[in-house]
């Protein structure tokens, strides 16, 4: 089986990166460098019209979107573990890949690329200041999700990978997260983990 991730340092496909390395899976990284506009370039977009990462192509067969990548990596290479065996339960960590994929990260995006959204330049910081409202909604849920937990689930999870990313793009967004103690608390574990720091360090 040939394998390969197309990759942007920085961006939410290190959930998939991670998730491909605590899976054992023999694959290959190429690097999207979003600040060259790589997504955007002909050859990307004739790969994978969306023009967005991750995309993952398996034998030649492409696949986008983290929830749709992060299932397939648990269901190939179930040893691993990466999503819960129980179904009701599997079945709540797509839920939190999906909550994070499209009830946090578009906040986020609409901080972070006000402009795309509005052409509009005295609306700009109204908008920027709801869309962190919204996202500290949000992850004061997760804050309740996590009180008394060091994961998701009751072992380690793509769910926690995700969550990583959201966390760190939160303080990329120069938002002080700290009032949100397990959340933070989780953030900091995650980021100790070793093929965790092997994919923040893949940036060339």
């Amino acid at each position: 089986m040939t394998i390969t991730l197309y990759h942007a340092p920085g961006a939410c496909s290190i959930a998939s990166y991670v998730s491909l390395l605590e899976a054992g899976a023999e694959f290959d990284v190429k690097l999207i460098i979003l600040a060259n506009k790589d997504q955007n370039s002909e050859s990307y977009k004739a790969l994978n019209p969306k023009q967005k990462v991750p995309y993952l192509t398996v034998d030649g067969k492409g696949l986008s979107e983290n929830s749709a990548i992060l299932t397939w990596i648990a269901s190939t290479y179930p040893e691993a573990k990466l999503l819960p065996e129980d179904t009701f339960e599997r079945a709540r960590a797509i839920s939190h890949m999906n909550w994070f994929s499209s009830g946090m990260h578009p906040h986020i995006t609409r901080h972070f690329r006000v402009a795309k959204f509005c052409e509009i330049e005295s609306a700009h910081e109204d908008i920027k200041a709801k869309a962190k409202a919204m996202f500290f909604e949000q992850i004061a849920l997760v804050e309740q999700e996590l009180e008394g937990r060091t994961w998701f689930f009751d072992h380690i999870t793509s769910c926690d990978f995700y969550f990583f990313w959201v966390y760190d793009r939160g303080l990329r967004e120069n938002w002080d997260l700290s009032e949100f103690s397990n959340c933070t608390a989780h953030y900091e574990a995650v980021k100790k983990l070793p093929n965790v720091q092997k994919a923040l360090a893949h940036t060339q």
